[in-house]
């Protein structure tokens, strides 16, 4: 993935951070921050994978970051030719992906999704549905209309407000090094005081750095690699990357055994004999499908999903911060607080054979009213069945138009992946058609082939959620979690 610059309005606001630092150690001690930093902090939450391991690839302030095997995901898809996805849009959703908070987070003055916000869209002839009796409502442009046409025209509807953030006005936090957020009272400072074994206080000193937003760049790549990112963010270290056991065998194995119930996928994979690495798998459109979707799941899904046990730098520290924040004097509401525990999937995110436990969020149903005043452009798109206007002509419940439907192919919920097809899944997620030849000339660079052996994989929930946890912090995705599955099988010759 070339790396690209990162947001570059960062000079037009700045937000002053006060942090506390033990000069004897070069080490960070806590941060003070008021709620235009806290609310970017918690905003990495709301982000889908897709969008930080683009986010990751920019250069900042330090070098860009690999996010395990979702960067190489990003860039073959990035690679992929549309011809093999549904449609166009398909493409833009997975290097693009929305946020199910995007209301939360998109007017923050350090906000650095530079994903396009929602937008709603209606046909350009708003007499079809006279004709076909019904109207559709798109939140993608240009798809087409029932009638042939384009959804290109905008509307803007009703009862659809931006929040403010996260946390509330007036509340102030500590954040420690390793990035957990706390209420700022004073028993909380002095316990951390007492817990960091902290002797020496006249080698205790403030500093105030200015944080824009190629800054929380910095802080969202060390959030993932480093377990100090505050300390290496402020004394400009090399971030020192532990053993983070990517794939954690006693979460892994944990709980009983995946059972035939619920939907499974097949993959036949090439595997060394030798090591039992695994080298690519024949997959159909379905496990494409299935990796793809690691793009669109937003980062405190993934963690709930995990429950929280990712092995991403701090980000786990940050997520379990939110169960101890409280939702009347630190966060905005007891709903906030669960949505930023276990946010969703944005609406059109999913899909329908999705194996992983997560739902998106669903679109209230919209109605479209239109005017008898001989403007065809008075209109407006609300929740009600009755606008608040009188002058009215009639009222139309809007069908919602499938992200990936056409004129000619309405079928809802399918995946991204266009099939029937078979795709070459490399160690590393690269994912990219199967191709005879470029399978055979990768084989000969790297392994003989008496030494490949093939296997039957099927990958139900709790394969598919090592595999994502692999995913975040192994370029070996796939070697490191083949041996523990429970459900594999050796073709006989």
């Amino acid at each position: 993935m070339a790396a690209t610059e990162a947001p570059s309005n960062e000079q037009v606001y700045k937000v002053p951070l006060k942090v506390l630092v033990d000069r004897s150690l070069n080490k960070v001690v806590f941060a003070e921050a008021r709620k235009d930093f806290v609310d970017v902090l918690l905003s990495f939450l709301a982000l889908p994978l897709g969008t930080i391991a683009r986010l990751v690839a920019m250069e900042s302030n330090i070098p860009p970051v690999k996010l395990g095997s979702l960067s190489s995901l990003y860039e073959s898809v990035s690679n992929l030719e549309e011809e093999h996805l549904w449609t166009p849009t398909c493409k833009e959703m997975l290097l693009h992906p929305r946020s199910s908070m995007e209301s939360y987070y998109q007017h923050l003055k350090l906000n650095i999704d530079d994903t396009q916000p929602t937008k709603y869209f209606l046909c350009e002839n708003l007499e079809c549905s006279r004709k076909y009796g019904e109207s559709l409502l798109s939140i993608f442009n240009n798809q087409r209309c029932s009638c042939g046409k384009l959804m290109n025209r905008i509307v803007y509807p009703e009862n659809i407000t931006l929040e403010n953030g996260f946390v509330n006005e007036t509340a102030t936090f500590i954040i420690c090094d390793d990035l957990s957020v706390l209420p700022n009272v004073l028993v909380t400072s002095l316990n951390l005081l007492e817990k960091l074994g902290i002797k020496d206080m006249d080698a205790i000193e403030e500093q105030t750095v200015d944080i824009s937003k190629r800054e929380v760049v910095d802080l969202l790549k060390l959030s993932l690699i480093s377990k100090s990112p505050l300390t290496d963010f402020i004394f400009e270290k090399k971030p020192r990357v532990d053993d983070l056991n990517p794939t954690n065998e006693s979460w892994f194995e944990k709980g009983e055994e995946s059972s035939d119930e619920g939907r499974r996928i097949v993959v036949r994979a090439l595997v060394k004999k030798s090591n039992k690495k695994f080298m690519f798998a024949g997959a159909e459109e379905d496990f494409a499908d299935f990796l793809f979707s690691f793009l669109t799941l937003p980062l405190g899904g993934v963690l709930h999903m995990l429950e929280g046990n990712s092995s991403l730098g701090c980000i786990d520290e940050l997520h379990k911060s939110i169960s101890e924040l409280s939702p009347d004097r630190c966060l905005r509401s007891q709903r906030l607080k669960e949505e930023l525990a276990n946010p969703k999937c944005a609406l059109q995110f999913a899909f329908s054979g999705q194996i992983l436990p997560i739902v998106e969020v669903s679109l209230p149903v919209y109605y479209c009213h239109t005017f008898t005043d001989g403007k065809i452009n008075n209109l407006v798109v609300s929740t009600s069945t009755r606008p608040i206007y009188y002058g009215y002509d009639r009222s139309i419940q809007l069908k919602i138009l499938d992200r990936k439907s056409s004129i000619v192919d309405l079928r809802i919920g399918k995946g991204f992946a266009k099939g029937p097809s078979t795709f070459m899944v490399t160690d590393d997620l690269v994912v990219s058609p199967m191709s005879a030849i470029s399978a055979v000339s990768y084989l000969r660079s790297q392994v003989p082939l008496s030494d490949l052996e093939e296997r039957v994989i099927s990958v139900g929930v709790k394969e598919g959620l090592a595999i994502l946890k692999a995913s975040l912090n192994s370029t070996s995705a796939l070697s490191n979690v083949l041996q523990q599955f429970t459900k594999i099988t050796e073709l006989e010759n």
